[in-house]
């Protein structure tokens, strides 16, 4: 039997692991349950690949991301591993077929989304499969406490239950010591053996400004047009326009987001991925899954709801290693903006018993019927139904679908997207060449200024409203602008659809949830605060900040991140212009990557990092394809 090092040169080409790797792979190898705690790039994947080749049998991975799976697929494949992947885009058909493949296939890994994992003949043909190990990539989506909670994640304990033998490992970059404690519990696993790698990143300079111009910042921040970065913002609509913007001002950006079609989405990650668009301006459904080793910044255009969320994103810089940013911009009004998104609009066990009672007579549900009944369901219809605030009504029913009274399909909260694409005089010649189409048409143009120059959301509700003509007739009329070409269409007739997961009992029903409801919402608002703390913090190390959330000590400041850097250039201007001149020196000789400095050098490696930073930002040098630095 080869050794796991053999397995990892022969199918990988690497002659080491990386810290915690080879003991989280031996934990697994004699069959104990598992946590793998790493942070972000901190080679996860390969603790449960290794021991899924070593070991007798298939490997089921659990994976929350379609284009992670296919990407892990992919590089497995492309290793001559034998490795597939089941998710929900597959048609019934497709699905049969790769049942087969599994049952006579001899497959290593088997990759499966949450949902799938819910339907029974997904079981039914897992229950006869020799399983050797269950991965379960992204394990803090278990934890309701945890940043990207997603309810069929609390379905992965029928895998324990098909197969009590075969052990588990469960694998995360972001949990806290609550989380973590909560991820355990839900997955069952039995005495686990926990495996937690230091988060210091030495290489990402985390920095907060505060500024009323951010576009201002952006532009100064940007200078090196061609470098690798991500820009998240908190909504569809912002991507596009902070792209249209940084483009205006001869940046090669492009956006992203959940709303764009699969083939869009492909093109734009393929292309980024690439360098021929090295700037990515993003919602955080880009997020799990993105591997690119060069990213030199992740800047925050607007806040995170979470510190959870934002030291993941942040962690997609720099790992190759090489120095890179995570800047944080804001200024008075995110401030207000992000207590009223998560904290005035958290919906209290009064308001969701509320929301409940108001959904079983919207769709006519008698006492003690409803149980697994889907309903196709137009949430701004609900919500002028019975006048709740959006807001607090979207909130409302996530809870609903988080504490498993029902649930919702993927498409929630989607609306449908019109643009126009010819200009306002030949859109006004169709409306009159076309009487069906002018009061519609015109309507739009006044409710929904810019629908020339960007996709924007419609109501077709509001829409129907307004000209008093019923929603059948508004979607023609889209739908022959569409095939006329004078507009572009994504059209959604319903914003979702909706399964009761329970029996209609109002107060029997929501009752037994308040605690959990009111646990939430008490965590939801400390996790605001932590992030409005962290941006006021400006005495402790950004790095030290961070780490002391995630429940570990640092020993010492960073010396690159920007309370650190201020630090330094109140008090070490001298030794600052020493290491400046000593790195220049260096560079004279040639090109020089940031382990070659740190090596050379007698230097502190912050102190080395944080001159390295001062020298890019003034143009003295520069970082070039292979992550060298030169002289400017």
């Amino acid at each position: 039997m080869k050794t796991p090092l053999q397995v990892l040169e022969q199918h990988w080409g690497h002659t080491r692991f990386r810290p915690l790797q080879e003991e989280i792979i031996e934990s697994v190898m004699n069959g104990r349950d598992t946590i793998a705690l790493l942070p972000t790039g901190g080679g996860k994947s390969v603790c449960f690949q290794i021991p899924g080749l070593l070991l007798e049998g298939t490997t089921i991975v659990i994976s929350p991301l379609v284009a992670l799976m296919n990407d892990q697929v992919a590089q497995l494949q492309q290793r001559n591993i034998k490795a597939m992947a089941i998710t929900g885009s597959l048609s019934g058909l497709e699905v049969d077929r790769q049942l087969d493949n599994i049952r006579y296939g001899n497959y290593d890994f088997i990759y499966l989304s949450p949902e799938r994992l819910q339907q029974e003949v997904i079981q039914q043909a897992l229950k006869q499969l020799p399983l050797c190990l269950i991965a379960v990539d992204e394990a803090h989506c278990i934890s309701q406490w945890g940043n990207d909670f997603r309810p069929a994640y609390r379905n992965i304990t029928l895998l324990r239950e098909l197969h009590p033998l075969v052990p588990i490992i469960g694998l995360t970059a972001t949990a806290t010591p609550d989380v973590l404690e909560d991820t355990i519990s839900a997955l069952h696993l039995e005495t686990p053996a926990v495996f937690k790698g230091s988060f210091f990143r030495s290489n990402i300079a985390y920095k907060v400004f505060y500024t009323e111009d951010k576009i201002h910042q952006l532009e100064r921040l940007l200078q090196k047009k061609d470098t690798p970065a991500i820009l998240y913002a908190r909504s569809r609509k912002q991507t596009v326009e902070l792209s249209q913007q940084l483009n205006t001002l001869g940046f090669n950006t492009t956006f992203y987001h959940g709303g764009l079609p699969t083939d869009q989405k492909k093109q734009r990650l393929a292309a980024w991925l690439e360098d021929r668009i090295p700037i990515m301006i993003a919602t955080n459904a880009f997020g799990m899954g993105i591997d690119k080793a060069d990213v030199r910044y992740v800047v925050h255009v607007q806040l995170p709801e979470s510190l959870e969320s934002y030291f993941q994103e942040a962690g997609r810089a720099g790992r190759n290693g090489a120095f890179a940013e995570a800047i944080l911009l804001y200024n008075n009004f995110d401030e207000s903006l992000v207590s009223k998104q998560f904290i005035d609009s958290l919906p209290d066990a009064k308001d969701v018993k509320k929301i409940y009672q108001k959904l079983n007579a919207y769709f006519r549900i008698p006492y003690g019927e409803g149980m697994h009944i889907t309903h196709p369901f137009n949430f701004n219809d609900f919500c002028e139904t019975y006048s709740f605030p959006f807001l607090l009504a979207y909130n409302g029913l996530q809870s609903l679908d988080r504490l498993g009274v029902l649930q919702l399909s993927k498409e929630f909260g989607r609306t449908s997207i019109v643009r126009f694409v010819v200009a306002s005089e030949r859109a006004i010649g169709y409306f009159q060449e076309h009487r069906n189409a002018s009061l519609i048409g015109k309507t739009l143009l006044r409710m929904y200024g810019g629908i020339f120059e960007l996709p924007t959301k419609i109501n077709v509700g509001l829409v129907a409203k307004k000209t008093g003509q019923p929603i059948s007739a508004i979607i023609a009329v889209l739908e022959q602008m569409a095939t006329h070409e004078i507009i572009e269409l994504e059209l959604y007739t319903t914003d979702a659809s909706i399964t009761f997961l329970v029996p209609r009992e109002d107060e029997r029903t929501i009752n037994p949830l308040a605690k959990e409801i009111n646990l939430h919402n008490r965590r939801k608002v400390a996790q605001v605060h932590s992030v409005l703390n962290y941006l006021k913090n400006d005495n402790i190390c950004r790095s030290i900040q961070l780490l002391h959330y995630f429940g570990e000590e640092a020993e010492e400041p960073c010396g690159i991140c920007s309370v650190c850097a201020r630090e330094k250039s109140r008090a070490g201007s001298g030794e600052v212009r020493l290491i400046a001149e000593a790195i220049l020196h260096l560079l004279e000789e040639g090109p020089k990557s940031s382990r070659q400095l740190t090596e050379s050098l007698t230097f502190a490696e912050a102190k080395i990092l944080h001159v390295v930073s001062l020298l890019l930002e003034s143009n003295k040098i520069e970082l070039n394809l292979r992550n060298q630095y030169s002289l400017s």
